[in-house]
């Protein structure tokens, strides 16, 4: 696992999405085309996996991470949100922490709940 800690940030994944996020609107594209871009390359590159359960985790980053850059850019998505709801309810990526120490499940537990929280409380927009 690339993570050395429990918050969104602090994982590989998302830090690759964020630093995409990041050239894609410093080439001037708009919040919801850059996440219609990042969705397509990271899903088609998800398809190698040979099921849902081995997807699910990195899907989860996926979907959590541009959920809160389009929250931080007033853009969150109905879509985004929904499909961010949904894994944190199915677990998201708690499985790859389930073998390590168990305050850091605890602690990343706590951030899913968390973002879920903040994600229900934001509204979204229908574009």
């Amino acid at each position: 696992m690339g993570a050395w800690g429990t918050e969104l940030w602090e994982d590989d994944l998302a830090c690759d999405i964020q630093d995409e996020w990041n050239d894609l609107l410093d080439e001037g594209m708009s919040p919801r085309k850059a996440a219609k871009i990042i969705l397509k390359s990271w899903l088609e590159e998800f398809d190698d996996y040979d099921d849902d359960m081995e997807r699910q985790p990195d899907e989860s980053i996926l979907y959590i991470s541009l959920a809160a850059l389009q929250m931080r850019h007033r853009s969150l998505t109905v879509g985004i949100k929904k499909k961010a709801i949904e894994l944190i309810d199915k677990g998201a990526d708690l499985e790859l922490w389930e073998e390590g120490d168990k305050q850091d499940y605890e602690e990343r537990k706590k951030f899913l709940f968390e973002f879920k929280e903040k994600l229900q409380q934001t509204r979204a927009r229908f574009f």
